[in-house]
C-alpha cells in the first residue's frame, strides 16, 4: 500500500476535523491540531489558542447553537503546506441563519497537523441576518448547499 501524499493527509485533516466539529467531538478535534495551534477569526471574535481549547470550544458551542458545518470546497498548496476551506455553516439557533466563509490552514512539516487558522466569514457577522454569504452569487446554480442536509451525521 502506497503512503498518501501530503496533498491527501492535508485533506484528510480538514475533513476529519469538519467531521469532528459537526459530532461535536472535542478530542477528535484537538487531534487535528498541534498542541499550540491557533484559530484567528474575523472581527469582533477573539483568535482561540490551543488545541484542546478549540476542541472544547466547538464541542459545547456546535450542540448549543445547532451548527452544521459542510465541506464545499478545498484547494491544497503542498509547498506551503497550506490549504484554503470554503464552508458553509447552518445555525438553528436561536434563529436559523447560513453564513459562508474561507479558512486558511497551515500545516506543521514533521505532523501534517494544523498549526494556524485564519478565517474569513463572506458577509458581516451580523446575528439578526437569516443569510450570511456573497451577495448575488448562485449558490444554487453552482451547486452549493442551500438547505441543511437531512443526513447532517456526516460532512459531504
Amino acid at each position: 500500500m502506497t503512503e498518501p501524499t501530503p496533498a491527501q493527509l492535508m485533506e484528510h485533516v480538514i475533513r476529519r476535523y469538519i467531521q469532528a466539529c459537526n459530532d461535536a467531538d472535542a478530542g477528535a478535534i484537538a487531534a487535528c491540531f498541534s498542541p499550540e495551534a491557533v484559530h484567528y477569526y474575523p472581527s469582533p471574535l477573539h483568535k482561540i489558542s490551543g488545541a484542546a481549547d478549540m476542541g472544547r470550544f466547538f464541542a459545547t458551542r456546535v450542540p448549543e447553537l445547532g451548527i452544521f458545518f459542510t465541506v464545499d470546497q478545498l484547494f491544497t498548496d503542498v509547498d506551503r503546506r497550506a490549504v484554503v476551506l470554503e464552508w458553509t455553516m447552518f445555525r438553528r439557533k436561536p434563529v436559523p441563519l447560513v453564513r459562508r466563509g474561507v479558512e486558511l490552514y497551515v500545516f506543521e512539516p514533521q505532523t501534517w497537523l494544523v498549526q494556524e487558522v485564519r478565517g474569513y466569514s463572506a458577509a458581516p457577522l451580523d446575528s439578526e441576518m437569516p443569510h450570511q454569504e456573497l451577495m448575488d452569487f448562485d449558490y444554487d446554480g453552482r451547486g452549493y448547499p442551500t438547505t441543511p442536509p437531512a443526513d447532517q451525521t456526516k460532512c459531504s
